[in-house]
């Protein structure tokens, strides 16, 4: 397995604060208006906390941690890591609504629960977001939805249907479930919903490598 792997309770959590804080200062920058001096002032401290932030640097930028459960978690990956301020926040659900790191299907359903909430660094076309960001939680989250229920693979084609705007500053839900399998290609499907109207779908396929999976 590639990259690092630490107990989940190792990972401070000054760690997950600094995530937070560089992604509100993506949309602080989008948003600003200051002047070229003060453009300039914060250019200067921004350098100087990249500085320090390089002293100590990892070889790898995979960073996986081990739960108590024994599940694992990739906390840097683009998709849903919650140490990469770069992905959207995005937070998997119980079947009960709860917060929770991984995706758990529902015992009757199947499905998965995500809630996503964008923010203006997200835009697109005016007051909505960009497709591609769209894009990358139908895909993060159908993918989920088959490794839940062991059938995990990469990403062989994702056929997205956009039936609507998708806004930023609203609380998205995401619903995918499992479908099938054909061999080694496992089907899984999805929708996002803004205020209970889907704005995105998509059929996801997923090869995934015999040792995956005992049940393959």
């Amino acid at each position: 397995m590639a990259g690092s792997l630490l107990p989940a309770d190792q990972i401070p959590p000054e760690a997950f604060t600094l995530v937070e804080a560089v992604r509100d200062l993506v949309e602080a920058t989008l948003m600003t208006e200051v002047d070229a001096a003060e453009r300039a002032a914060v250019t200067a401290q921004i350098l100087a906390l990249n500085k320090r932030l390089a002293v100590a640097e990892r070889s790898d930028p995979v960073l996986l941690v081990r739960h108590a459960d024994g599940s694992f978690e990739h906390l840097t990956q683009a998709g849903t890591g919650r140490l990469n301020p770069q992905a959207p926040r995005l937070h998997w659900l119980t079947p009960d609504g709860e917060m929770a790191y991984d995706a758990t299907p529902h015992p009757v359903t199947g499905e998965v629960l995500a809630r996503c909430t964008l923010t203006r660094a997200h835009v697109g076309p005016p007051e909505r977001a960009h497709g591609g960001v769209v894009a990358t939680i139908l895909d993060q989250v159908v993918g989920f939805a088959a490794a839940a229920v062991d059938k995990p693979g990469m990403t062989a084609g994702l056929d997205i249907r956009y039936k609507g705007p998708t806004p930023y500053g609203v609380a998205l839900m995401v619903h995918a479930r499992y479908t099938h399998s054909e061999g080694r290609k496992h089907f899984a499907t999805g929708e996002i919903r803004a205020n209970g109207v889907i704005t995105a779908s998509a059929l996801g396929v997923f090869i995934g490598h015999p040792q995956w999976s005992e049940s393959q």
